[in-house]
């Protein structure tokens, strides 16, 4: 049996030495969520109380050991919110990783709760464009 998306990015994060992963759980991303507490003797959830906060406690660590961490995020708001820590990353050279929960693929462009578009399906990775160094919309 394959890995799910979830299990994937879990295995990855874990394969590249990353200890820790920063993010608030939310509809848009639990399935990810449960993936990693399935593996907590090998990394870490760390839960802070903004996802904003989540992004610059990924950029901190970096710059105090020198080790890239990354951030997870739910879909519309909870996405959002990471945007300043990736532009502040984005600008000094810092490397992070971000996955931000989206609409389910069968959902897209039926304006779901939370769901960032008017003018196509999942305008997210359109909004950070420019506030990171590269982007993907994985379906």
């Amino acid at each position: 049996m394959g890995l799910t998306g979830g299990e994937f990015v879990a295995e990855y994060l874990i394969a590249e030495g990353v200890p820790y992963v920063f993010g608030i759980p939310g509809h848009g991303d639990m399935a990810a969520f449960d993936a990693f507490k399935d593996r907590a003797d090998r990394i870490t959830m760390i839960g802070p109380r903004h996802e904003q906060a989540a992004a610059h406690m990924a950029d901190a660590y970096y710059r105090a050991s020198g080790k890239a961490l990354a951030t997870m995020t739910s879909i519309g708001p909870g996405s959002m919110n990471v945007a300043t820590g990736l532009s502040t990353a984005f600008v000094d050279s810092i490397p992070l990783i971000s996955f931000t929960g989206g609409p389910q693929t069968y959902m897209l462009g039926r304006g779901v709760l939370q769901e960032l578009e008017r003018q196509q399906d999942n305008v997210f990775p359109h909004i950070i464009q420019p506030m990171v160094k590269r982007n993907w919309d994985v379906q």
